[in-house]
């Protein structure tokens, strides 16, 4: 689905808007430029999942885990916020404990920036849901967001 946001609080409602559909088990692909507004969106997404921490990019750190709340079915969970960008290979991934990350039920994966890593391998990804968000600028105010 493509929606259009002109603001930053259209773009946390619509990551707000994805978290109210979430079961856990799902993983949340995320790309776009810098700038384009994927941290808001997330905002907005960890909001909707009863986080009250700040949310930063974890760009340095690589992942940040968070507890939250499912809507779906109000069970206590983990959110894992990655940021592929300084990553290169799946193995990258494999070296953070990312098959345990994936084997742990009702958890939510946000991975921003998965075009760093080798699209074939994220393919590997078994037994989850897996939800690509494109965030793409139209002008200064406006971004489409593609919900796949």
């Amino acid at each position: 689905m493509l929606f259009y946001s002109s603001s930053s609080q259209a773009t946390q409602k619509l990551g707000a808007d994805l978290a109210q559909k979430l079961q856990g088990n799902e993983i949340i692909l995320l790309s776009g430029i810098l700038g384009a507004g994927k941290t808001v969106f997330v905002r907005g997404l960890a909001k909707a999942l009863k986080i009250t921490y700040p949310i930063t990019s974890p760009t340095f750190n690589i992942f940040r885990v968070y507890d939250c709340i499912v809507p779906q079915n109000q069970k206590k969970a983990r959110l894992y916020h990655f940021d592929a960008y300084r990553l290169e290979k799946y193995a990258d991934l494999l070296a953070l404990d990312w098959q345990e990350i994936l084997a742990e039920k009702n958890s939510i994966i946000l991975l921003e920036w998965p075009e760093c890593i080798i699209d074939k391998d994220l393919a590997k990804i078994k037994n989850r849901k897996v939800i690509r968000v494109i965030i793409q600028p139209e002008n200064t105010n406006k971004r489409s967001v593609e919900i796949l």
